[in-house]
């Protein structure tokens, strides 16, 4: 297959653009989420140790807004290959026969995604017809905490789907249905 034939294929190379940049932007939004928990942290410890007057909501805070930066980073990290790998006899094999195996060993994933949309978007969505709010003195609301886990599930379905794409190309036809600028050089910030 030639250039040609893979400008045939703007759907998908389109597709393809379209969740890496969206999770690009998202990975990148919510990496900032780093600063207000680093400084919620600070202040409890300043004031819990030097002033005597801890406070009552910096943990949960810290704990919403680490949760919602780890779930949401998830597509990121799997745009960019930032997920542990056991590669011992895997990069080994030539670029084509990773793919295939990727094809085969992705359905995991698929399940795994599959489970988390089907059994977190009930639950998120329960938790927001009642305002849910935790149990703690503070009590603050939780639902859209609890959103965050099929919208993370959901841009993580989706470039799955770019992966395997990517990957049924490669086994196809042996070539990159995008070809990567400098696959030397890992993409990033």
């Amino acid at each position: 297959m030639n250039d040609g034939e893979v400008r045939r294929l703007p759907f998908l190379t389109g597709f393809i653009a379209f969740v890496d940049k969206l999770n690009d932007t998202v990975g990148k939004l919510v990496s900032f989420l780093i600063y207000p928990i680093m400084l919620v942290l600070v202040y409890e410890v300043v004031m819990r140790y030097y002033f005597n007057r801890p406070t009552i909501w910096a943990h949960e805070t810290s704990c919403m807004l680490y949760g919602a930066h780890f779930v949401l980073g998830g597509a990121y990290a799997l745009q960019h290959n930032a997920f542990v790998n056991v590669e011992v006899f895997y990069a080994r094999f030539p670029r084509r026969v990773q793919a295939i195996i990727d094809l085969v060993t992705w359905t995991m994933f698929y399940v795994f995604v599959g489970v988390l949309l089907w059994k977190s978007l009930p639950w998120a969505w329960k938790s927001f017809t009642v305002f849910e709010s935790s149990d703690s003195t503070w009590g603050p609301q939780v639902w859209p905490i609890k959103w965050t886990i099929p919208l993370a599930a959901f841009l993580m379905l989706l470039q799955g789907m770019t992966k395997t794409i990517k990957d049924a190309f490669m086994a196809v036809t042996g070539r990159e249905i995008i070809p990567e600028v400098n696959p030397e050089v890992p993409a990033g910030n």
